[in-house]
C-alpha cells in the first residue's frame, strides 16, 4: 500500500486549541481532491495555515516493500534496526505509526450522488480523517497498520 498526496493546509485549530502540544490541521489535496483532518504534535513538527505538505501512507518502512516484523497476534512490533538503516521514512520530517479504525462510504456534502470514502486512523491517540474517492482509498482496511509520513514542500 502506498498512498501519496500533496496537501495545502487551510486551517489549524479551527475549533480552538484543545491541547498544548497538539494542533488539528485541516488540509485539502492538490492531486486527488482528498480532504484531511490530522492531529499533529506541533511541539515536534510545527504546522501553519498556508503550509504545503507532502503526505504518504505506507504499510511498511522497508524500501523493498517487505513487511515489518510481526508479533503475536499478528500485530506489528518495534524494529530496533530502523534508525540504523535506510527506510522509506528517510525523506520525510515527521513519521507516525498507527491503525485504521473505521472506513465508510458516504455521500458528498451538498446532496451530490457522488460517493466519498472516509478513513479514520489513530496514531497513538492523534487522529486522522481522510476522505476522497473510494478508488483512491481502497487499499486501506479496518485494523490495518500504517505509517504516515510528512514533509513540507515549497
Amino acid at each position: 500500500m502506498n498512498i501519496h498526496e500533496n496537501f495545502k493546509v487551510l486551517e489549524v485549530d479551527l475549533d480552538g486549541k484543545k491541547f498544548d502540544k497538539v494542533s488539528r490541521v485541516v488540509a485539502h489535496g492538490d492531486l486527488y481532491d482528498f480532504d484531511l483532518v490530522l492531529d499533529v504534535n506541533v511541539d515536534l513538527y510545527p504546522v501553519q495555515a498556508g503550509d504545503s505538505l507532502s503526505l504518504t501512507l505506507v504499510s511498511t518502512l522497508n524500501q523493498d516493500g517487505s513487511g515489518m516484523p510481526v508479533g503475536d497476534p499478528g500485530q506489528q512490533v518495534y524494529d530496533p534496526s530502523v534508525p540504523f538503516r535506510s527506510t522509506n521514512a528517510d525523506d520525510y520530517e515527521y513519521v507516525m505509526f498507527g491503525k485504521v479504525f473505521k472506513y465508510k462510504d458516504a455521500r458528498r456534502k451538498g446532496g451530490s450522488d457522488t460517493v466519498n470514502a472516509e478513513v479514520f486512523a489513530s496514531f497513538g491517540g492523534l487522529l486522522m480523517h481522510l476522505s476522497g474517492t473510494p478508488d483512491r482509498l481502497k487499499e486501506l482496511d479496518v485494523d490495518q497498520s500504517l505509517y504516515l509520513m510528512i514533509r513540507k514542500v515549497a
